[in-house]
């Protein structure tokens, strides 16, 4: 029976392995390479777009070509103030020496941001909304929840790998006397 359970315990660490490594590439390589942008989820984490996006919304965002993006577009963009990515919408488009200049403000705000936003400031362009999903995303990518999900999967494996340590042994069943032994 040990000999099953320690065979059963390595498939399910690799199992395990592998299934790490392949969200890892889809995270990481796959997804990036596909939307164009390191980051293909953003989370909204302020009111400034309400009515239109909510605190805890989650963002699909691609890379936008700047001489394609259009008034009334949202815009993940970087600034200066801020470690953030912002999400607001586009108002206004001009052209300066280097290409289009953005003016953005959020839907809730009564005025446009201070400044305005080159290509470089431009990090991609929203093209979906999950409501709601990335609050929870949020709570799931804290240290506490990380250890959480990596202890519960560790417990469940370990009760599983006790489990079968422990098979056959107890009782046993004499089938010529139908009679439970200890």
């Amino acid at each position: 029976m040990a000999e099953d359970a320690n065979k059963w315990l390595g498939k399910e660490l690799v199992t395990l392995a592998v299934l790490f490594i392949i969200f890892l590439l889809f995270f990481k390589a796959a997804l990036p390479l596909f939307t164009g942008v390191e980051s293909p989820f953003t989370v909204v984490t302020s009111g400034s777009m309400r009515p239109t996006l909510d605190v805890g919304d989650l963002l699909i965002v691609v890379k936008a070509d700047p001489y394609q993006l259009k008034v009334g577009d949202i815009i993940v963009f970087r600034v200066p103030w801020s470690s953030s990515l912002i999400v607001h919408r586009i108002v206004r488009i001009s052209i300066g020496p280097n290409g289009p200049i953005f003016f953005t403000k959020g839907d809730n705000n009564l005025i446009m941001d201070p400044s305005y936003r080159t290509i470089n400031d431009i990090y991609g362009k929203a093209i979906f909304r999950v409501p709601y999903i990335g609050g929870v995303l949020e709570i799931l990518q804290s240290l506490p929840a990380k250890l959480a999900i990596i202890g519960i999967i560790i417990g469940i494996v370990l009760y599983e790998y006790s489990q079968r340590m422990g098979a056959g042994e107890g009782l046993e069943i004499d089938d010529n006397e139908d009679q439970m032994k200890l």
